[in-house]
């Protein structure tokens, strides 16, 4: 059980986040060490050539103003002075002539500086490391001056024993602190599967609590936040519906089961016919309420942006007013179209007529006087609007009015399911848009907002 247990935890995030944590600290300690230790053995290699260069130069000098014997004093002098140093003033053929050398060292070239060798001086029995200058002379004859580097090599490990034990003493400190970060971590987190458990529980009302730090989990439950919103108007609308359908099918139905007992109950031919009739136009009034319906939830759904296309929105106002003039004719009512600019836009073409055509249809049931339709812009918004002489709807009721199924109470008597400005609204807000009702001189208007994305401009 606790192995299983173990090796659930190594699988899960946390212990994933640790590793990665312990593995950058080893990634990062191990280039700062690198770096450190070379930065240290460059610095100190260079104060050891200096020193030898410099007691090379030295000699040499007093060679040339002195003469060999004062150089082979000074190699000799030096040698007793500094008992760490190496010395050799030898012959042409490597044979010494003063120094604490033997004799001069194969290994090494008669002009250099800088290289490195373990050499053995006369009387030690281990041989020791040394940074070495030397020179050429004129006659031939050659001058070797080595630095003991065994102070510089105990620096080197001192300072990467140092390092070393500092980035031993770090790994529990990164482990701790990687383990403070998964904490803190899984603290937000369990505010956010907490409000998700209980609105998964039935609490919609529920809601990420936010910091205000706009760090990204601020962002996160703040996102959450809009999509719980969200859901939570469409869980209104569904219960608004759901209300709705049941209270505005119940006629059509009752119609449909009073036509059928009757056409059950008689056999003239007459009768049946206008019963037929009759539920035949019931059952399109349904199958179309339902279609509409269907239709605006398939434009919230975001279904449908692949068929926009660039339309000549003024020409299509026009197209409107020539397939609507006779019916409006016929009720004794005008339609007119006013174009402020023309404008082309990318539109679904068949839902934004549908759209208009709802605007139409709605102005000739409950409107009054002459109807235009009408193209103007603000800004980055295009408006798209119909306006009539009626008393329109009263601002407090405006928002009813655009929900599915939503009908006022005087239009309960005229045939309809509600569902007209709601169609408008998903269209507009299908174009990134929103719908609006205005005053304009004295007159009612339904507007429909369409705003302009960068690209058509």
């Amino acid at each position: 059980m606790i192995a299983a247990s173990s090796l659930r935890w190594l699988r899960s995030s946390h212990a994933r986040f640790i590793g990665l944590i312990l593995l950058l600290e080893l990634v990062f300690g191990a280039a700062l060490l690198l770096s450190v230790t070379q930065l240290v053995h460059a610095s100190l290699d260079a104060a050891d050539n200096a020193i030898a260069r410099d007691t090379r130069d030295t000699l040499l000098e007093i060679g040339r103003e002195e003469g060999d014997r004062a150089l082979a004093s000074a190699v000799i002098a030096h040698t007793q002075d500094e008992s760490d140093a190496i010395l050799l003033l030898a012959r042409a053929d490597g044979s010494r002539i003063a120094g604490n050398l033997s004799g001069w060292p194969p290994v090494i070239p008669p002009d250099t500086a800088g290289i490195k060798a373990k050499l053995y001086r006369i009387g030690d029995a281990d041989p020791a490391p040394y940074t070495i200058a030397a020179a050429r002379l004129r006659d031939g004859r050659r001058l070797l001056v080595g630095e003991s580097t065994d102070d510089s090599d105990q620096i080197r490990r001192t300072v990467e024993g140092a390092l070393v034990t500092a980035l031993l003493m770090a790994l529990p400190l990164a482990v701790v602190a990687a383990w403070l970060v998964v904490h803190i971590i899984d603290r937000r987190i369990v505010h956010i599967a907490a409000t998700a458990a209980r609105v998964g529980a039935g609490e919609i009302d529920r809601r990420v609590p936010l910091d205000g730090s706009g760090d990204s989990f601020d962002t996160l439950g703040r996102t959450i936040n809009t999509m719980l919103d969200r859901i939570g108007a469409l869980l209104a609308e569904l219960r608004t519906v759901t209300d709705s359908i049941a209270h505005d099918l119940r006629s059509p139905l009752t119609r449909l089961r009073v036509r059928i007992d009757r056409a059950m109950q008689s056999d003239n031919p007459i009768v049946l016919r206008e019963a037929i009739d009759g539920i035949s136009r019931d059952a399109d009034q349904l199958l179309a309420m339902l279609a509409t319906a269907l239709e605006v939830s398939r434009m919230e759904a975001g279904i449908g942006h692949d068929r926009f296309v660039a339309t000549d929105l003024g020409a299509m106002l026009i197209d409107m007013r020539e397939l609507y003039e006779p019916l409006s004719e016929e009720q004794g009512r005008a339609l007119a179209v006013s174009i402020d600019v023309p404008i082309t836009l990318p539109v679904h073409r068949e839902l934004l007529g549908q759209a208009l055509a709802n605007l139409i249809d709605n102005a000739l049931k409950y409107g009054a006087g002459t109807m235009t339709l009408y193209l103007a812009e603000e800004g980055n918004v295009i408006l798209v609007g119909l306006a009539d002489e009626g008393a329109g709807i009263a601002p407090e009721r405006e928002a009813e009015a655009l929900r599915r199924f939503g009908r006022l109470d005087p239009a309960r008597g005229i045939a309809g399911a509600g569902l007209g400005l709601s169609l408008v609204a998903a269209v507009a807000r299908m174009h990134g848009g929103d719908v609006r009702f205005a005053r304009r001189n004295e007159r009612f208007a339904v507007e429909m907002l369409l705003r302009r994305q960068i690209g058509d401009m």
